[in-house]
């Protein structure tokens, strides 16, 4: 069972954006694609000015299925939250 987290990630844009109320959960999905996948072009999580809440960008390629998978982990489960 996947507990709901959430997190928007808009791949409409260059860079990818990826949103969430709380700063933590976007760490923890930071350190998730770093680990698993590699993924190191990236912002600092940082304020979100335009819609609230908190942001990163991706700058580098990164599979929709990685996101989905650190959702489906321990890593993104809200218990650790």
């Amino acid at each position: 069972m996947v507990a709901w987290v959430p997190l928007r990630v808009d791949w409409d844009r260059q860079p990818v954006s990826v949103h969430a109320d709380e700063p933590e959960i976007l760490e923890r999905l930071v350190l998730y694609l770093r680990t698993h996948h590699m993924v190191k072009k990236r912002s600092l999580v940082m304020p979100d000015r335009e819609a609230g809440g908190f942001l990163f960008f991706i700058y580098q390629v990164c599979d929709p299925r990685w996101i989905i998978s650190f959702l489906e982990s321990d890593s993104g489960g809200a218990a650790n939250g």
